[in-house]
């Protein structure tokens, strides 16, 4: 239970700065920001991170159980 709680509290926390990060992105990316103001870099090298840590440990793609690991090579 309290896992639970904890890992959702987690995805929303992930998701409100993701959603920050792709807002500074893509402010960036249409050259209406400036890298330089107001830490806008930071936003822009966590945007990656952030994306991958979604992607890996909330996404339906993330690995989580040991049937979708790769088979052990087995030595001949």
């Amino acid at each position: 239970m309290k896992q639970a709680l904890s890992r959702a509290l987690l995805l929303v926390l992930l998701l409100g700065l993701l959603i920050a990060s792709l807002k500074v992105t893509v402010g960036w990316w249409r050259g209406e920001l400036l890298l330089t103001e107001d830490g806008n870099w930071l936003w822009l090298a966590l945007f990656p991170v952030l994306l991958v840590i979604w992607w890996r440990y909330f996404s339906v793609f993330g690995c989580k159980e040991p049937a979708c690991l790769l088979p052990k090579d087995e030595e001949r």
